[in-house]
Formats: C-alpha cells, structure tokens, sequence
C-alpha cells in the first residue's frame, strides 16, 4: 500500500463496511478474545483504512516500515501480518523472510497488500513465506474474507501443533505410534 492513489476513498470504505454488517453481526469468533493483527505500511492513510476495516473486530498494531514490523513482532507476536511490498528501509519481502526465520513467528501468517500484481512479484512473495496476496486497490470483504480464512488455518495449526507436543510428552515406548502419528500431524500442517 504505498501509494494512496491506489486505496478506495473513505466513502468506499464506509460502504463497503456497511456491507458487511450482516456478515459481522452473524460472524462467530474464531476463538474466544480478539486475535491480534500487526498492520505494516509507509503510508499512515492506509494504516488508517485497514484499521477502519478490522479494528472492530480484531487488535490491531500499526507498524511504519519492516524494520519497525520485526522488532514489534518479534517482542510480542501476532496472530497474522498484514504487509505491504513496497516500503523505504526494509520492503516487505526482506519483512517476511526474516520473519519466518525467527523460532517465535515462524508460524504467523503473511499477507501481502501490493499493487504489484506480475506473477514474478507473487512467486518471490510465496517464496519468502507469504500466505496469501490482496492487490490493490482492495476491497474490505475480500480483507475480512481473507484474513478471517488464513486465521483459522492458523488456530487449526497452533492446536494441532500443541497436540503433537502433548502426545509426544505422553508416548513414552509407544515409539512407532508417535512417529506414524508426527508423520500424519505434518502432513496435515503442510496444507
């Protein structure tokens, strides 16, 4: 998001968001307290815009650049990083990558908001670590949809990573059966 040129205007927004008032007065949590969104543009609008589109539902952090964005998210990690490509000091490939080498973010999911929409911009994304694309000039259902689907993939991942430590603590000589079941539990997690 580094141009505001590119973003709706705050009447499209507001109607947009009155569209999905039936969506959010239907909508069930995806667990119980507001997950956590690190937020991560140059352009203070835009900030503003995805704040208006989330805030209400989730806890949103605000980041300037992806310098900024590691350091918040390696001190207190969130449950998925919104972020845009194109920013001075650190882009947010170099953003993501370094994210997903850290042991305590490695599993938060990423989510690019680009104008750049060439198939080579998205390869090296996916390459990075990025769980999904939104392009510009976005459309708030289609950040609600997309945000709400890569957090339950999340939690669905978190719970099954913590029954896999449980299980493992509780083996003991059931050797072959923890394996088979680490062998399932990862190949569940790659989807």
């Amino acid at each position: 998001m580094s141009t505001s040129t590119e973003s709706p205007t705050m009447p499209e927004v507001d109607d947009e968001l009155s569209n999905l008032s039936h969506m959010e007065k239907n909508a069930l949590p995806i667990r119980a307290g507001r997950p956590t969104l690190l937020v991560v543009d140059d352009e203070p609008s835009n900030l503003t815009l995805l704040d208006r589109i989330l805030g209400r539902d989730y806890i949103i952090q605000k980041a300037g650049n992806g310098s900024e964005a590691i350091e918040l998210a390696f001190a207190n990690p969130p449950d998925l990083i919104l972020v845009d490509v194109m920013m001075p000091i650190m882009d947010g490939f170099e953003a993501c990558r370094r994210i997903r080498e850290n042991a305590s973010t490695m599993h938060v999911p990423v989510i690019f908001i680009t104008g750049k929409n060439e198939i080579k911009d998205e390869e090296l994304g996916f390459a990075v670590g990025a769980s999904d694309f939104i392009h510009k000039p976005i459309s708030a259902p289609i950040v609600v949809a997309r945000v709400r689907s890569q957090l339950k993939i999340k939690f669905m991942q978190d719970y099954l990573r913590g029954e896999l430590a449980r299980l493992q603590d509780n083996a003991g000589n059931k050797s072959t059966a923890k394996n088979l079941l680490q062998q399932l539990i990862t190949i569940l997690l790659t989807f």
